[in-house]
């Protein structure tokens, strides 16, 4: 029984890392020399947590300067020591 508890774990596991999640959001602030930016997001069901309005750090490789205020978006996230920091992030049309 153990053996197919950990099995079951793994395959989870695995399917969360293969398959991030796109959350729905729209920018409210974008911070260029911080490479930060404030998005109003949904709900995000892996981390449970509510929709709201929250800063989110970058990666280095996203081209902030294509997005604006009021801009809808897509993004994937990564957690790295508690902090959110969005990975993928797509304007939605």
């Amino acid at each position: 029984m153990k053996k197919f508890i950990i099995a079951l774990i793994c395959l989870i596991s695995s399917y969360a890392i293969a398959n991030p999640e796109w959350i729905n959001g729209e920018i409210i602030r974008i911070d260029l020399s911080r490479d930060r930016i404030v998005l109003k997001h949904e709900y995000i069901p892996s981390i449970k947590m509510h929709a709201m309005t929250m800063p989110f750090g970058t990666t280095k490789e996203l081209n902030l300067e294509a997005y604006r205020p009021g801009d809808k978006v897509r993004f994937q996230f990564k957690v790295e020591d508690g902090a959110l920091n969005i990975t993928t992030i797509e304007k939605l049309k």
